[in-house]
């Protein structure tokens, strides 16, 4: 069985490499300029939002994010309850009590209604994800942040280009964060990428992760002068290669990709229909789903199918579907109020959020077929409807 490969072959991308490095162009960079500076203008225009920050994973644009909001053992930030670990990971390095908010059940994504009642005077933040490339409901959320006074943050990794009512996944938060890494719709390998129109959580963010010339030339409040050679210490840049590779998928490849993208899963969605394998949901705020950051169909719980045992079924008529390796955040051992405990700080219980729980029990992970690769989707559905007549 071969395994679906992401991202793809891109031939120049050898010679392109090679070309600027032969060409003596840094390989380090340590102020506002070059290809990495490069980027960040091209990631920064296309969403319409004034700063951006490379840095060297989506888990680190996020610490970044949660630094420059100033968030400390005092407060509390409310966060989905499904997502991969690392949209809520960062916020134990803070000490900050961790309030799960539980998921809509067919989405993954949190669930809006429920998100209010959790809300207390030390509240200071929501942050969201959107799963699998579906948007989340940005509207409800920034109600729920102007009334409450709460600042916004989006996790918007899995959902390069998605689109809320015509309008990108990035451009509602405070603050917007995408992961770069090597499954992603745009990859460097590793990398990531903050995006924000505020001043001051942008120099906040440079100071984190940036020293030498970047903040002497990013940061303008006088306050932060004396930091200027050191930033607070901790270098979070991204490699120019990884950059010089991101922006050429980005300039090039990447709206061809979600085009061809959609063109495909839209066809296996329909291909779906009225099998046990429920198709992936879609609420009607959804303009595009973007990168569609996974195929993740929900098994019908109605017909009771044992999910390990068709998953066995199907890999043994060599097709890669597999158990999707996220599982609902506070099933972590990481999150655990009495184990692995991370410098003084206090862990939290977690609780138990039962449409997570389910959620993840249904889903069953198929490749992101990307290129109109509808002769292998169509070997998927003849299997799918063969183990419907022998098995159910």
């Amino acid at each position: 069985m071969e395994k679906y490969r992401w991202p793809p072959y891109i031939p120049e991308m050898g010679d392109l490499v090679k070309d600027y490095i032969d060409q003596g162009k840094p390989l380090s960079i340590p102020d506002e300029s070059g290809i990495i500076h490069e980027l960040e203008c091209d990631f920064a225009k296309l969403h319409h939002r004034k700063y951006a920050l490379a840095v060297s994973s989506g888990t680190m644009a996020l610490y970044s994010a949660y630094f420059a909001l100033g968030l400390s053992e005092e407060d509390e930030v409310i966060c989905t309850a499904f997502s991969y670990h690392a949209t809520a990971a960062p916020l134990l390095h803070f000490g900050v009590k961790i309030v799960f908010c539980d998921v809509e059940p067919d989405t993954g994504n949190i669930d809006t209604a429920q998100i209010e009642q959790l809300i207390t005077p030390k509240t200071r933040a929501i942050v969201t994800n959107d799963q699998w490339g579906h948007p989340c409901d940005k509207e409800r959320v920034l109600e729920l942040c102007r009334r409450h006074g709460l600042r916004y943050v989006e996790d918007c990794s899995h959902a390069h280009f998605a689109q809320y009512r015509g309008r990108y996944v990035g451009t509602f938060g405070d603050v917007a964060c995408w992961s770069l890494q090597g499954r992603k719709l745009l990859s460097g390998g590793e990398g990531g990428i903050l995006l924000t129109d505020d001043q001051d959580l942008y120099e906040r963010a440079v100071l984190l992760g940036h020293n030498l010339k970047r903040p002497a030339q990013s940061v303008k409040n006088e306050i932060y002068r004396p930091l200027d050679r050191t930033g607070y210490g901790l270098k979070l840049r991204m490699h120019p290669l990884a950059a010089l590779m991101i922006d050429h998928e980005l300039k090039n490849y990447c709206f061809s990709w979600i085009e061809s993208r959609a063109r495909t899963l839209e066809y296996f969605q329909s291909q779906l229909q009225g099998t046990f394998l429920r198709p992936m949901a879609r609420r009607d705020y959804v303009t595009s789903m973007g990168a569609w950051y996974g195929f993740m169909p929900r098994l019908d719980p109605a017909y009771k199918v044992d999910r390990e045992h068709f998953i066995r079924w199907m890999n043994d008529q060599q097709l890669q579907i597999s158990i999707p390796k996220s599982r609902p955040i506070p099933d972590y051992a990481l999150f655990a109020p009495d184990r692995f405990p991370i410098g003084h700080f206090t862990k939290h219980p977690v609780g138990t959020y039962l449409n997570a729980q389910s959620y993840y029990a249904q889903i069953v992970n198929i490749p992101t077929f990307t290129f109109e690769e509808y002769d292998q989707i169509d070997r998927y559905i003849e299997r799918i409807h063969e183990y419907e007549r022998m098995f159910l």
